[in-house]
């Protein structure tokens, strides 16, 4: 079984102009690496709506072509940080809950939102029991401190119905703040919340020397390797070193598959990355070579054992 911990629905109107100009602005070296001529205007008119899917059908047919079996899929509530989209957060979520129902059998809904809105403990609480939400995802991205009160409230929520918490780790990407995304920020979670089983995403890009150190610590910690697929094209040399100095600091059992996507589409398609990862117990040097059960592990095993499939 292959389960992709890490992916969201997009739309134009998820997000406000402001928050799309900081993507456009970001991508404009990346495309010209890549020899394609861009301006902001034309990323956001033309480039961008190959993410748009709010319906999951685009989702689940990569995931198809990869053979992914299942994913966990999320919402990004930015607004009270770059300014509100025309879909409201809730709206956001609802269309997460209503693809979920959609594909049972495929889509398993994370609920987010910023625990500084005033309605977020309810909407939280209420997503857990009358939505099926499986798990909470908090982006520290949108200017909130993982350690903050209002924080420390949602994952309390989460504890209460033995959910999973997945939180961004790393640099965020403009025009969002990476303040709050330094791992060590999860620690205040991590120690007054033993019980909950805390997934920090994308291995904490530059920041994961901190993170490993902290995964050999804290055992309720996991990590996943979701948005490393430009390392896993260009350098993967890099990218096997990489997950093996996770593998073994937090131990196989606790690495996770995810891919970031759709916003990873356009850099490596789905099947490549599925087998990137595979190649990781046979073409790997040996220095850096994890066994197939291990690559097992990171594909499925972990995530079905950890939401309780």
């Amino acid at each position: 079984m292959i389960i992709d911990i890490h992916r969201h629905p997009v739309d134009r109107g998820f997000f406000s102009d402001n928050y799309w100009k900081g993507f456009a602005r970001m991508a404009l070296p990346i495309l010209k690496r890549m020899g394609v001529e861009a301006d902001i205007d034309m990323i956001i008119n033309n480039i961008v709506p190959v993410y748009y899917d709010t319906t999951g059908e685009k989702h689940i047919a990569a995931m198809e072509e990869a053979g992914i079996d299942m994913t966990v899929l999320f919402a990004f509530d930015t607004g009270l940080m770059v300014g509100e989209p025309a879909v409201s957060i809730e709206e956001q979520n609802k269309a997460v809950f209503e693809v979920a129902r959609r594909y049972p059998k495929k889509v398993i809904p994370f609920v987010t939102m910023d625990p500084r809105r005033k309605n977020a403990k309810d909407f939280v609480n209420k997503s857990f029991e009358e939505h099926g939400a499986r798990g909470l995802k908090l982006h520290p991205g949108a200017g909130f401190n993982p350690e903050s009160k209002e924080t420390l409230a949602l994952v309390e929520i989460a504890a209460r119905h033995a959910m999973p918490v997945l939180i961004h780790t790393g640099p965020s990407i403009p025009p969002t703040s990476s303040k709050y995304c330094d791992p060590m920020y999860l620690d205040e979670i991590l120690l007054r919340f033993p019980e909950v089983n805390v997934i920090a995403a994308h291995m904490a890009y530059g920041y994961r020397d901190i993170l490993f150190s902290l995964g050999m610590n804290r055992p309720n910690l996991f990590t996943d390797i979701a948005a490393w697929q430009t390392t896993a094209r260009d350098r993967w040399h890099d990218f096997a070193e990489t997950v093996k100095h996770a593998v073994d600091h937090f131990g196989p059992e606790r690495v996770l598959f995810g891919t970031d996507n759709p916003y990873l589409w356009p850099v490596l398609t789905e099947p490549k990355y599925v087998e990137a990862v595979r190649d990781l117990a046979v073409k790997a040097p040996e220095h850096t070579r994890i066994s197939e059960k291990d690559v097992q592990m990171i594909l499925g095993e972990n995530a079905k054992n950890l939401l309780k499939l």
